[in-house]
């Protein structure tokens, strides 16, 4: 174990003066409740932005913000109809693993982490018992990207994620997928 840590040490002071160490990536995609029942699974377009820092050729560090638009449905009673002007915000901070070029274009990454969830709700209606939450939890991520320039500067990627939140009295498991553009610098 001490020679694999000192090899991955080595490995990135050796990618030291490698460019393209930063990622900065906006996303936009589509998100789904999972777990939960047809009835009350809430399904969204989601967009984002994301950074991430490579120490090493094969780790990322990366945060980023990614927001759920409008997952509510309609509700109806006999008072009429609402529908909430809500949002889903997820912080994600965490690692990824990730390959080196394959075919000198190709990279596929694994990681996970922690996660913030908050819902908000601009226009809450209390008698639908609607009202804003925060949690946390932890999210799991895979990718798959390609180069767009010989110099790998631009690159495209599908991403899905699995993010496990947790706020009070509530379990919310969500699966996420987006279409990414980065450009690393």
């Amino acid at each position: 174990m001490r020679y694999l840590i000192l090899l991955l040490c080595a490995a990135g002071w050796a990618n030291a003066q490698d460019p393209g160490r930063n990622r900065l990536t906006i996303s936009g995609g589509w998100t789904t409740q999972i777990f939960t029942p047809n009835y009350y699974q809430q399904t969204a377009p989601v967009v984002g932005i994301s950074y991430a820092y490579r120490p090493w050729k094969i780790l990322e560090i990366e945060t980023g913000l990614s927001v759920g638009l409008q997952p509510g449905e309609e509700q109806c009673s006999a008072h009429g109809c609402y529908q909430p002007n809500d949002r889903y915000f997820w912080i994600p901070l965490g690692v990824r693993f990730v390959t080196p070029p394959l075919a000198g274009r190709v990279e596929l990454s694994i990681g996970g982490g922690g996660l913030l969830q908050r819902y908000s709700i601009s226009n809450p209606q209390y008698q639908y018992s609607s009202s804003s939450e925060s949690g946390f939890g932890g999210y799991f991520v895979a990718g798959a990207a390609v180069a767009l320039d010989h110099r790998q500067r631009f690159w495209v990627s599908a991403t899905p994620r699995v993010l496990l939140a947790n706020p009070e009295f509530a379990r919310y498991r969500w699966f996420q997928i987006t279409g990414d553009f980065s450009w690393r610098f």
